[in-house]
């Protein structure tokens, strides 16, 4: 017999002592747990037997409860005695869930037994760290910025992180944990008077005001003064555990206020007593254990690890605190347990170990819906899908309740329309159907008529984990709650739409550092030596000073920013620097210009000559199409949503598409791919994949198969692990039309490759394929649709140049589960090794080791065998045959090997989901970008990676390469160190799409003036504008024009500013940037209007095509071109009017006289001029 909830929920109210509860699958648990918080007078708190299962818990309580007062405490995501700190954001989770404990804002707090036993910054000093700050607070920002580094945030020119704040003016930017936009608050004296949220992208302000504001630390380790003058004497008791050179060194770092990765595994050092999270909670609260035998498991085995990593700590002589300053044991934590909980939930009915368990029991009958879809063979039904929908019409018949659950609102509607086409009759719940306030236990405990008149089955929309069926004494369901998924499929896993959007890079001269090598467009490539000021008139104006070779010095005004940029090369080796007067740089830059205009009118005649050609126009989407997008496992990105458009919108076209995607690898290029070729064997095509190597092609298979397992398509590979017979009867079926996907290397190309009806190829990695396989491809180009995939990154400013003349989509974007890698530099040694591998294959995984030398790799795989007896070790370099190699790869794919031992060759476009640490030895002697890439090798999962820099022992780094690889350590967020490394990327991107032969150009100029080139061949092709921003000149010798470093502090920002204003060429952009900088830095002074003030004067020259405006004595003078497009009428008009302020002197210069000397006054003679020109935006 079925125990009714309503009752077991009044009963648990009532009883004193622990009950438990058993037979709850499914969500039934969440929907009674729901109910009893509801009746609760306190707070719950639920623990979960791991951080998944919570997080679960968490959503699944949402959906009943809402989001409000439903909070998380997570455990650390680093292990105990970690050389790595928790993520910034977990921190951030785990405090503001502290703080909600404290302002009584919990109604349920989730957690596990690992996070209750870890002890935590004392409940009075955290209270004592948070700072209230309330608009209208008389409150100097000088004691705000003091305390915000004790608090651990970290000081930086422009906020784009969790944890950082920067300065400017009388504002401050603050990125708080807790919130998923940074803060800005602004200052007038000393009274705070406005606190907003910014966009991290243009840095511009949101309307919305908050009144007050609580900033909590983001890190657990407060480094007040005080807090670090207590960890120095606690050292001592160390004395005898620790070297003196590494306490000396741990001195130092407190002595300067140094945070440091790991840090949180000293905690202790800090505080003269920790709490627990126990320790935060009111006194009359609920606890509840989820599976508490499992739970007891969970906390031993956690305090075994703790013990063990405190050993292997001790035994690598590193500064290690005893466990028991750290945690408590699972022995205490059971005795907590024992004496505070409330209810313990079982999923199992009740059995003989569970009278360990004393207390009162409750027996639930419920069953969940996992087996459901499983049980269709049995039951004779044709289909899985037709099973379940044959149950529900038995349970219908017989008076069961129905509930239905979709994800979203869209899945919602979906649902309704597949369940029509099956016969059932659904509606999407609104109005009072909320799953929030619905009275399910009332629902449970007796049959009701149905929801609403018509009879259909209501689909209650929110994420869901699953349903479950309420079993009645004879058997049958008397109450059914069931999942889009447990009808259709189950998704692999959601994702959580919290992703990280890797920044474009910005202006070239913010990362610009001195003597960095930049190149000017008249001199060539210097050395860029810092910002002067110089007397100018009545004031001091900055110039950039440029150093070129026999240490001649060049000194750029603000006004002509525009002509200098970084000098970035593919190869990071130093350029030669220019002399100046030498006409080889005239020589060089003439050169690269011819061969830019050559690529500029290539492309727009390819282009073109492609607008001209009819391809097969591939019908609308269908339900089909939609069924199949439905069935992807994740939530697509919004950039992968827009590509996709793009796709779809290009093969219903009756242009032949010829499209390429560029993004990372797992950002989800694959997936637009597939769609594309799902939408072309719905028309009946065939589609050709075309891969670089053999190990891609079979990883392709797996994954195209798997995902058109459900379709009637029949996917196959070609390549030279398929036998002689095996590739003819392929063949074959291709010529007949049996084959429709066909997956291969070059082998594709050949000419016994027939198919019978090809509609689309896609190419991944186009440029790693031979001169005379890419005029094959071209060849595909002209009779189908294509899409080329890359994996490297194309550089923005290019993207943008090319726009229009060739069809480019970028995903940026990152999934939402994709975890940044931890990144350590360390000396090494076997302890380092064996543990980082041992961390590994605990958990499951496999480990990249890089070792770049081929001569010594297989002695050091040896070295790796000796110190890792139990572990299966591959070795593998570049100079192996092609096939050994290939055979080693795919045998560390399938998992025969737990550490893979390689040069660099370790493959890029390779998925391995598993590998998810890599040793990188000897890592000085890789370039940033290098290390970059290889890192990128692992942590394309939903797992945490790791990253080990080695550097031997004896070994005395350079300033340069210790330099190097701290930038790559401190680079821990997602999309971080795409800013850093990306340019050496995006010249082999650029030089991709090009062509390898425009490498040699790019090299000899720098890519960002190879791409202003492009751009202004682009325009001049398309007639943009008439006059390019190097043939505009502006003399206004009156002017005071700088940013005074009061209004903004930070010397690279400034010379941002300075570009920025130099380079705009649209009147609407210049508006928009001044609107930024004002809202960023607060009221915009005098001269930094001024330099706004001339850039629209420039702006306005561009537009009419004036290439000179000079204003001198009261008179405003405009050189004029045969080409400036005049209205003679009005300008004869004009002259002929007595007293006209208008001179000319035809075809080459206007004058109007007596023109205030102002900057207003000018712009108002150049509004007047306006009625003798023609606007060149109308003649484009």
């Amino acid at each position: 017999m079925n125990s009714s909830p309503q009752k077991a929920v009044r009963q648990l109210a009532r009883e004193s002592r622990c009950t438990n509860w058993y037979g709850l699958r499914g969500t039934s648990k969440t929907m009674l747990l729901s109910e009893v918080i509801r009746k609760l007078s306190s707070m719950m708190v639920l623990i979960a037997e791991s951080y998944e299962k919570a997080e679960q818990l968490q959503e699944d309580l949402k959906w009943f409860l809402g989001q409000e007062g439903v909070h998380l405490f997570p455990q650390w995501d680093t292990l105990p005695y970690d050389n790595f700190s928790p993520h910034r954001e977990l921190v951030g989770r785990r405090l503001s869930t502290l703080e909600a404990l404290l302002s009584g804002k919990v109604r349920c707090l989730i957690t596990t037994p690992q996070a209750l036993m870890q002890k935590l910054m004392p409940k009075e000093e955290f209270i004592e760290a948070r700072r209230l700050l309330e608009v209208g607070d008389i409150v100097s920002m000088e004691s705000l910025l003091r305390i915000l580094p004790e608090m651990g945030y970290v000081q930086v020119d422009r906020v784009e992180e969790k944890g950082e704040f920067s300065t400017h003016g009388e504002m401050i930017d603050l990125f708080l944990a807790e919130f998923e936009k940074p803060m800005r608050l602004g200052w007038r004296q000393d009274r705070l008077y406005t606190i907003q949220h910014f966009q991290i992208d243009t840095q511009l302000t949101e309307t919305a005001e908050l009144e007050s504001l609580i900033i909590l630390p983001v890190k657990e380790v407060l480094y007040s003064e005080k807090h670090r003058q207590f960890a120095r004497q606690q050292l001592s008791k160390y004395r005898d555990q620790v070297a003196e050179n590494l306490r000396q060194h741990m001195r130092k770092r407190l002595q300067d206020a140094q945070f440091f990765p790991g840090i949180e595994s000293l905690i202790p050092l800090f505080y003269e007593d920790l709490d627990t999270l126990l320790d935060y909670l009111p006194e009359d609260v609920c606890i509840v254990m989820d599976e508490a035998s499992k739970i007891a498991e969970r906390a031993k085995h956690f305090y075994d690890e703790v013990f063990m990593e405190y050993e292997m700590s001790v035994q690598q002589g590193n500064l290690t605190v005893p466990p028991e300053a750290m945690y408590i044991d699972h022995r205490q934590f059971q005795t907590e347990m024992d004496q505070r909980v409330r209810l313990r939930c079982f999923q199992q009915r009740k059995n003989e170990d569970d009278e360990l368990f004393v207390g009162p029991s409750t027996l639930f009958n419920t069953i969940d819906n996992r087996g459901l879809r499983q049980s269709f063979e049995k039951a004779g039904a044709v289909s899985a899908v037709g099973h379940v929908i044959n149950l529900m019409h038995e349970w219908s018949s017989k008076g069961a309740p129905i509930f239905l659950n979709a994800k979203s609102q869209t899945a919602a509607d979906h649902f309704r329309q597949l369940l029509g086409d099956l016969g059932i009759e659904a509606m999407v719940a609104k109005g009072e159907l909320d799953s929030k306030t619905f009275p399910w236990l009332q629902w449970m405990d007796s049959k009701n008529e149905p929801v609403n008149n018509q009879g259909a089955l209501p689909i209650f929309v929110g994420p869901l984990s699953a349903g479950f069926r309420w079993i009645e004494g004879s058997g049958q369901p008397a109450f059914v709650l069931l999942t889009e998924e447990e009808i259709f499929g189950q998704k692999n896993r959601q994702r959580r739409l919290n992703r990280a959007q890797i920044q474009a890079v910005g202006n070239s001269l913010e990362d610009l550092n001195e003597e960095d090598h930049v190149v000017h467009l008249d001199y060539g490539i210097g050395r860029y030596m810092g910002l002067t000021k110089i007397p100018v008139g009545k004031s001091d104006s900055d110039f950039m000073v440029l150093e070129y070779a026999r240490n001649e010095k060049v000194y750029v005004p603000v006004q002509k920013f525009h002509l200098v940029q970084k000098y970035v090369n593919a190869d990071g080796h130093s350029p030669k620097l220019n002399k100046l007067g030498d006409k080889a740089w005239i020589k060089t830059r003439s050169k690269v210009a011819k061969a830019v205009e050559d690529i500029a009118e290539e492309l727009t005649e390819i282009y073109a000559a492609r607008k001209a050609k009819k391809g097969f126009s591939f019908p609308k989407d269908d339900a089909e199409m939609r069924e199949f997008e439905l069935s992807f496992p994740y939530e697509e990105t919004p950039d992968q949503n827009e590509v996709i458009g793009h796709v779809k919108s290009d093969m219903e076209s009756e242009l032949p598409m010829d499209r390429l995607i560029c993004g990372d690898v797992g950002f989800g290029k694959t997936e637009v791919a597939m769609r594309a070729t799902f939408k072309a064997i719905c028309a009946g095509k065939q589609v050709a994949i075309l891969v670089p190597t053999t190990i891609l092609a079979q990883q392709h298979h797996v994954s195209f198969s798997k995902r058109f397992e459900s379709s009637a398509a029949k996917v196959e590979v070609i390549s030279r692990f398929r036998s002689l017979g095996e590739q003819k009867e392929i063949l074959l079926g291709l010529r007949k039309g049996m084959v429709d996907i066909l997956i291969g290397t070059h082998r594709l190309l050949s000419k016994d490759v027939e198919f019978k009806d090809l509609g689309l190829l896609v190419v991944d990695e186009e440029q790693r394929f031979g001169v005379k396989h890419k005029e094959r491809i071209k060849q595909f180009r002209a009779e189908v649709d294509v899409l080329t995939m890359s994996a490297t990154p194309i550089p923005r400013t290019l993207h943008m140049s090319l726009t229009g003349i060739r069809d480019l989509s970028i995903i940026n974007t990152a999934p939402a589960d994709r975890m940044a890698v931890r990144t350590r530099l360390l000396k090494s040694n076997d302890y380092i090794i064996q543990e980082a591998v041992s961390r590994e294959i605990r958990r499951g995984g496999q480990v990249y080791v890089v070792h770049n030398r081929v001569e010594s790799i297989f002695q050091y795989g040896n070295y790796l065998k000796d110190i890792l007896p139990n572990v299966r070790i591959g070795v593998g370099h570049g100079q192996m045959g092609e096939s050994q190699l290939e055979r080693l790869m795919l045998d560390f794919m399938d998992g025969q090997y737990d550490v893979l031992v390689a040069t660099t060759i370790i493959e890029s476009g390779l998925d391995i989901p598993r590998a998810n640490t890599i040793i990188i030895n000897n890592a000085d002697q890789f370039g940033l970008s290098q290390l970059y890439q290889l890192r990128g090798r692992v942590g394309r999962s939903n797992v945490q990676a790791y990253a080990y820099l080695l550097v031997p022992q004896e070994k005395i780094l350079s300033n340069v390469a210790q330099e190097r690889l701290k930038v790559l350590q401190e680079l821990n967020d997602l999309g971080a160190g795409f800013k850093v490394a990306s340019r050496d990327l995006e010249l082999r991107g650029a030089g991709n799409l090009l062509g390898s032969e425009q490498s040699g150009h790019i090299a000899s100029v720098g890519l960002e003036l190879y791409t202003q080139m492009i751009d202004r061949a682009v325009r001049r092709i398309e007639q943009a504008t008439l006059v390019s921003l190097e043939e505009m000149k502006v003399q206004i010798s009156f002017l005071e024009e700088k940013i005074p470093e009061n209004f903004i502090k930070s010397t690279s920002q400034r010379l941002a500013l300075y570009k920025h204003l130099s380079s705009i060429q649209e009147i609407d952009q210049l508006w928009e940037l001044r609107a930024g900088i004002e809202n960023r830095f607060g009221t915009i002074p005098e001269s930094v209007l001024n330099l706004f003030k001339e850039a629209q004067v420039r702006c306005w020259g561009q537009r009419f095509g004036v290439p000179a405006i000079e204003y001198k004595q009261n008179k405003l003078r405009l050189q004029i071109l045969p080409t400036t497009k005049m209205k003679l009428d009005a300008l004869v008009e004009w002259l002929s009017e007595p007293n006209s302020p208008l001179r000319f002197q035809p075809e080459t210069t206007l004058e109007m006289l007596q023109v205030p000397q102002s900057m207003d006054g000018i712009l108002a003679g150049l509004q007047q001029f306006q009625r003798i020109f023609s606007d060149a935006e109308t003649h484009v």
